[in-house]
């Protein structure tokens, strides 16, 4: 119980444990709040998504010992800094002096790269406007597409047909781009599908080597098979991000 000790028309005098329990509550109702928003983010966009915007111990601590959030962000998406200065349009030289602390980045330009990186812009510099999410959105298609992926190849769907759907995916890409008038982020999705797909494929990989040590080589087969149909969608994509 929270006993009053003294009040007026302005004021109300509390021992100060009791005022102490009021913050404590008043905090961990904050919380509880905030645990319940992120829940819901991660039952709207699915586990797989969201986990892309967890930082792990280390990017943390890199923050914290004060490297620049636009390469802790940049290399968490797989992303070289010409293929964002690309996707982003900004100069590489830009860019670099952005993550090297020589410049802090115009609200333009950290605008462009957090709708890349699919962040919000407070992650990347505290003084910039908040971004609403727009456009192709490279991150969550890459997620969504590569999950398309490696339903096919998981299914036995073949080399050939993993090319097809690649080169599908790409079209898509292109079709929502252009109406969007955001088609310089689709060689940002290219960069974070190729890389999605490639851990999956090494992944593959790796099962049918430890089915192979163990003798299963039937299971080891079977894995391998998945790992080159995912492998040859890495082909296409890399041919395909050539064109663009």
């Amino acid at each position: 119980m929270i006993k009053v000790l003294a009040e007026t028309k302005d004021t109300v005098t509390l021992r100060r444990k009791d005022f102490r329990a009021l913050l404590d509550a008043a905090e961990d109702s904050l919380d509880l709040a905030a645990v319940r928003a992120h829940r819901a983010f991660e039952d709207r966009v699915g586990w797989d998504v969201a986990r892309r915007n967890y930082l792990t111990r280390d990017e943390a601590q890199r923050l914290l010992d004060g490297e620049n959030p636009v390469r802790v962000w940049r290399e968490k998406r797989g992303m070289t800094q010409r293929s964002l200065a690309e996707a982003a349009q900004i100069a590489g030289s830009y860019l670099a002096e952005i993550e090297s602390g020589k410049k802090p980045g115009s609200n333009v330009a950290l605008r462009r790269i957090a709708e890349i990186l699919e962040v919000p812009m407070e992650n990347l510099a505290s003084n910039s406007n908040v971004l609403p999410s727009s456009g192709l959105q490279p991150v969550t298609r890459a997620e969504k597409a590569a999950a398309r992926l490696a339903k096919l190849a998981e299914a036995g769907s073949g080399r050939d047909r993993l090319e097809d759907e690649a080169r599908a995916i790409i079209a898509e890409w292109l079709e929502i781009a252009g109406r969007e008038g955001v088609r310089h982020q689709v060689k940002a999705a290219l960069w974070a599908l190729r890389n999605i797909v490639t851990e999956l494929s090494s992944d593959w990989a790796r099962i049918a080597s430890d089915q192979d040590r163990i003798r299963d080589t039937g299971a080891a087969r079977r894995m391998s098979r998945i790992s080159a149909a995912l492998e040859a969608a890495v082909d296409t994509l890399t041919a395909e991000s050539r064109k663009l």
